[in-house]
């Protein structure tokens, strides 16, 4: 069940505003910002904390900007956002609990390896940075609206991909 809050309906209703798709890659060299048209820096500020500039306070238990991951790389690579499977998981009590959960949700997508300017193609970051285990999100929502307005529409893992002289494809299941 998703969780949509007033402002997202509103958002939603407003003529000539078409949703925004992001997909997000998180491995432990920080944090990549994917979509099928270029996220400028609103959207950028939805996925990426703000940095330690002494307008934030720290709670004591941790360090203001600790465990923030750097924005690596934002773009337009997204070629096709693939396949989304879901499953029903039924609640205790309820009339579809003859249903069984089979498999987990997964996702697929593909994403363009050309790297465009200041980019570099999937096919050398490979060598450098983890893609299998790396964390990924797909969220839709539309400009202006807060980071916890936006839907986040699944989180998983990436389990294998596939890569290709032209794009690369990601598999990725639920967490």
């Amino acid at each position: 069940m998703f969780s949509l809050s007033q402002a997202f309906h509103r958002a939603r209703r407003m003529r000539n505003q078409a949703p925004v798709v992001l997909f997000s890659l998180t491995n432990s060299h920080g944090l990549r910002l994917y979509s099928d048209r270029h996220p400028g820096q609103a959207f950028v500020d939805l996925k990426t904390p703000s940095l330690a500039d002494g307008g934030l306070k720290a709670d004591g238990g941790k360090k203001a900007g600790q465990g923030q991951l750097p924005l690596l790389e934002r773009g337009a690579r997204v070629l096709s956002f693939g396949r989304l499977r879901e499953t029903l998981s039924p609640l205790k009590n309820d009339m579809l609990a003859s249903l069984k959960q089979e498999e987990a949700g997964s996702l697929s997508l593909v994403l363009s390896n050309g790297g465009g300017k200041g980019q570099r193609p999937f096919s050398r970051l490979e060598a450098m940075e983890n893609l299998l285990g790396a964390l990924g999100e797909l969220s839709v929502g539309y400009s202006g609206l807060a980071p916890q307005d936006f839907l986040s529409r699944f989180q998983g893992r990436v389990i294998s991909y596939r890569l290709e002289a032209e794009r690369i494809t990601l598999s990725l299941r639920a967490l």
